[in-house]
Formats: structure tokens, sequence, C-alpha cells
């Protein structure tokens, strides 16, 4: 079982839109995908699926990029970018928390993952598009309509480590180029008095880590994951401004059992380096090295990296 339990209604909250099946490429991000190409595997780790944990980046995702805001813009919809989103559960989700309020907001999945984008309806409020992120190393083409129409925030949840280094700030230009600015109306209540964010990264730290792993995954970790202050810096290159980075923590607890059963099913991509032998091995290695408490679980605390930054107005 997982930590926390999830309710009828927050189960139902990240089951509302279909899924959609993700096909796999030549590429290496696919090693990653191989054991989640039914997509509802996903959905069964315990950082994706619903309950506490969830509900908690829900709100995180929507106070950083201040989606309870009013803001003024030359469209009646606010539409947001989920870069490498997946099966779109979280955009839902994000859709669902903050339509309550007078924003009106849309969402649009780019991932190259996922079956073509042909069966979106215009009154969808969350989309699909079969795309990467490399997609913004070159200018839309006219077939484009997710970059061509308005589009005033993007979110990049733990997708920015799968992105080659020399790819990044190229990236991170164009979208800084192409993403609409956002300002606050002079009657707006938001305790805030800046405008929102353009685009919010979510990642993980590059060494400061707390998961129950073994030395050679944390290797690996190091050395695919960028530094805090790598993505600050090519943000900065990229022409954003206003760039702000906070370190979110959050208790995590998990059976045993589970976490060595996520880790077999390479739920990370950083497991995706080791053959079925060596994670069983490695299995092992952490019900050695870490303890577990009356009720069989783990105990680490999860650490988000959250880095935003605004477009020049």
């Amino acid at each position: 079982a997982l930590f926390y339990s999830s309710s009828s209604s927050s189960s139902s909250l990240y089951h509302k839109i279909s899924r959609r099946t993700m096909a796999l490429t030549n590429s290496t991000t696919s090693h990653h995908y191989k054991a989640h190409s039914a997509a509802d595997s996903y959905e069964e780790a315990y950082f994706y699926s619903p309950g506490a944990y969830m509900e908690r980046l829900v709100t995180l995702t929507s106070h950083r990029l201040q989606l309870g805001s009013a803001s003024s813009n030359n469209s009646s919809i606010r539409r947001l970018l989920d870069i490498g989103g997946g099966t779109g559960n979280f955009s839902q989700a994000l859709v669902d928390h903050d339509n309550k309020n007078d924003n009106n907001l849309e969402a649009i999945v780019v991932d190259p993952f996922l079956v073509k984008d042909n069966n979106n309806n215009d009154d969808d409020k969350v989309k699909f598009v079969k795309e990467p992120a490399e997609a913004f190393l070159k200018p839309p083409r006219q077939q484009d309509w997710w970059r061509t129409a308005d589009y005033h925030q993007i979110l990049l949840k733990e997708i920015v480590h799968h992105l080659k280094s020399e790819d990044r700030i190229p990236i991170f230009q164009r979208m800084q180029q192409e993403v609409s600015s956002l300002q606050l109306r002079p009657d707006s209540s938001n305790s805030s008095s800046s405008a929102p964010p353009s685009i919010l990264i979510m990642t993980r730290p590059q060494v400061d880590i707390d998961y129950p792993l073994w030395d050679a995954a944390r290797q690996v970790w190091k050395d695919n994951q960028p530094s805090a202050e790598d993505l600050c810096d090519e943000l900065d290159q990229a022409g954003f401004v206003d760039i702000t980075t906070t370190v979110e923590t959050y208790p995590c607890q998990i059976l045993l059992s589970r976490w060595q059963s996520m880790v077999r099913q390479r739920f990370w991509s950083t497991f995706s380096n080791f053959t079925n032998d060596e994670l069983s091995e490695a299995c092992s290695l952490i019900a050695k090295e870490h303890a577990v408490d009356g009720d069989g679980n783990l105990n680490f605390e999860d650490r988000l990296v959250c880095i935003s930054a605004r477009t020049k107005a």
C-alpha cells in the first residue's frame, strides 16, 4: 500500500480524462518508458498516483505558477504548456484545481510518447500534442497550432534532466521568445505584487537527495541531473528575468517492498542504466542499508527544486 490512502474523490479526479497510450521511439529516453508503455504503470508509482503527495504537488504547482491570480492578457484563456506531461492526469488536476477561479485555465500536454493528437476537441480543457521538447530547437511550423496560438506559461515537471545539456539554452531561448507575458490587473487581490512566472521548472537536487538508493544509482543520478545553478544560468542566458529558486521538502513513507518493486520497474530513468540482475542485487542492498519502521516502511524526505522565471516584458 502507499503511505497515504487515496480517497474516492481524489481517485476520480486523476482519472477523469481518457488515457493516451504511450508509443515508443528509438531514442535513449525510450528505455525509461519501455516498462510504462501502457501508461497505467506510471500512475501506480508513489510519486505519480492519486493521494496526499499528488494533491500537495498540484497545490504547490498552482501556487508557484500563481494560477489563482487575476491577470490581464489579450485572450480570455490562460493557456499552459505542460512539457513532457505524459498521460495528462497532472494537467487535468491543475485545471480542475484552478478553474474555480476566473482564469479559464487550459493546458496543452506536449509529449513525444503519445498517440497522435487527432482526438482533441475544441472544448477540451486538456489537449494533447505528440511532440518532444526538442521541437523548440526550430521555429514553429504552420501545423504547430500549440505554439502559434498564445500560450502564457510553461511547465517542465521532472523532464529537464532528459534534455541534452547543449540543447537546453536554445530550447529556453525559443520558449522565452514565444511565450506571452502575463500582468496582474490593478484590482487583483492576489497577495503577490509581481506578475506570474512564464516558466516553472520542477526537478530534483543533483546531490543533496534523501531517497533510498545505493552508491552506483546516486552516481548515475548525479551524472544525469543538472544542478539548480546550471539551470538558472541557462535561463539567464536564454533571456529570462526574475529567476527564483526554492527547494520544497515533503516527508515520505512507503513500504520497503513497494519501493523495491518500483525500482525493479524502473519508475525513474536513473534505474534504466542497470540490468535486471543489478536491480535485484540493489534491492537487497537497499533492505540492508536503509532502516524500516515497525510497519516495514521506509521513511525519507522528497526534495523538489522549483525554478521560476519571467519573459522580458
